[in-house]
Order: C-alpha cells, then structure tokens, then sequence
C-alpha cells in the first residue's frame, strides 16, 4: 500500500492488485455473505432477481459490466 497526497493535501490510498483483491473479498463477504467468486458466478446465472437490496452496490463496487468485464471474470 502506497499513501500519498493531492497538491491540496488530500490523502491518496493506492492498493497492490493483492490488497485490492483482498478487499474486495471481505467486502463482499461482509455485506452479502459470500465470496467475489461465488457472487459473479450467481450473479451472471440470475439469481438475485428478487433484487437483494445490497447487490446493484456490490455490482458497481466490483465493477461488474464496466471496461467489458464479464460477472464471471
């Protein structure tokens, strides 16, 4: 982990790809009880159409459907 600061003093967090990874996963296992794997794959099978409350903000947390990222990725 690097931290830096913006010209206007800002703190500026930036995460290897491992601790990025790592966070991602006690993120999701924290707020949807499950692992980033096993979120994209029952993401991408359809299986939150109920629409769980947490899931569009885990979706955009992980970024799923920017940049031509597959939810399986």
């Amino acid at each position: 982990m690097q931290i830096t600061e913006t010209a206007a003093g800002t703190p500026v967090v930036e995460l290897t790809a491992e601790e990025e990874a790592a966070y991602q996963e006690r993120h999701v296992q924290r707020e949807m009880g499950m692992s980033v794997a096993e979120f994209r794959r029952a993401y991408a099978a359809g299986e939150f159409r109920d629409r769980v409350p947490d899931v569009d903000d885990i979706v955009a947390f992980l970024r799923i459907g920017q940049n031509g990222q597959s939810p399986a990725a």
